[in-house]
């Protein structure tokens, strides 16, 4: 595939590896940067995820694939916009709801996201929208948010989306693809299809690494949207099972350290690592429930395995972010042993 695209049989192999390193240093970077930084800018963190967001509908700037302006060119690599300012508004809302600890309603957090959701839609970017949505709502429960106020909001989210799916033709033929794939075998089932016979062909021990027949043309974006599709077929359901355990595993300690946080009255740091692991946690959700058919089809990637700079990029960030959490939760607790003394 990357041979007839790019002439170039290791492209994708050579670009993921620059994203990575870069997604090293960068991790590296933020682990030395105190969270009072990101809580005191928090607000220009705000103002940037809507600028950022704007930027793709400038010409020469924006990239339009497919009918979507998701992407801004940056000359040697694109970026998708929608990655970064997820966290961006996120981090916001962790400061937010830390400084207004009397404020309970949310309001101000939700008129933010919704804007920021209507971008990101203008965009054509609907699984952006849910994720943004999703992991905003997650942390408003986690926060403290009225329970019934709470459930009309994922009640008005519910009946925000008929419209935007019905009116939206690709949007709702991927609702009927889903439903009834053998329907539409050539269109709109072409994708879910091949990713059923991919796991079929792996079986237990799969086919052997590199050994994916489905990529080979069959399955469209192998090697982003449907990852773990190729990777059941290359190495078997075993394999399979425990890269959902590794992320299970992965998800776990990120929501073990958000209480620890919260446990060392680190709260601003507490809600940051929550953001993080609804962002990741809800990602691989939708990935696997896409591969496996029991969710709609939706460009979603596997985070840190789907090629995709950009998303390799904001994963190393988190990291990075979850480290330096991490080592002032050690301080905070070694302050407290001092203190004992």
């Amino acid at each position: 595939l990357a041979l007839q695209k790019y002439n170039n049989a290791f492209y994708f192999t050579i670009k993921h590896s620059i994203f990575l390193i870069m997604g090293l240093a960068v991790a590296f970077l933020l682990a030395h940067i105190k969270l009072d930084f990101y809580y005191k800018y928090s607000q220009v963190l705000l103002l940037l995820a809507f600028i950022i967001s704007l930027l793709v509908f400038i010409p020469g700037l924006g990239i339009e694939v497919k009918g979507a302006k998701r992407w801004i060119n940056l000359g040697m690599f694109t970026v998708q916009v929608s990655e970064i300012s997820r966290l961006l508004i996120l981090i916001w809302i962790s400061s937010y709801v830390v400084r207004k600890t009397d404020d309970k309603s949310f309001n101000k957090p939700l008129i933010a996201v919704i804007a920021l959701a209507f971008i990101i839609l203008w965009q054509r970017d609907f699984g952006s929208t849910f994720l943004l949505i999703s992991s905003f709502l997650a942390l408003s429960l986690v926060a403290g948010i009225d329970l019934k106020k709470f459930m009309i909001w994922v009640f008005a989210t519910v009946i925000a989306a008929i419209p935007i799916i019905y009116f939206q033709p690709y949007r709702f033929k991927r609702i009927l693809a889903f439903l009834d794939p053998w329907g539409d075998p050539s269109g709109g089932g072409f994708q879910l299809i091949n990713a059923y016979l991919a796991f079929s062909k792996g079986g237990f021990f799969g086919l052997g690494l590199g050994s994916s027949v489905q990529k080979l043309y069959y399955l469209p974006e192998s090697y982003n949207d449907f990852i773990f599709a190729v990777i059941a077929e290359e190495l078997g359901l075993f394999f399979a099972i425990f890269v959902i355990l590794t992320f299970i595993l992965l998800v776990s300690r990120i929501f073990i350290l958000a209480r620890q946080s919260a446990n060392n009255e680190l709260i601003f740091a507490s809600y940051v690592t929550y953001s993080i692991g609804f962002l990741i946690s809800i990602q691989t959700l939708i990935h696997l429930l896409v591969n496996t058919g029991l969710f709609p089809t939706k460009g979603m990637g596997l985070p840190f395995i789907s090629y995709g700079g950009t998303n390799i990029l904001v994963m190393f960030i988190c990291t990075g972010i979850l480290i330096r959490i991490q080592i002032e939760n050690r301080k905070k607790i070694s302050q407290a042993v001092q203190r004992s003394f």
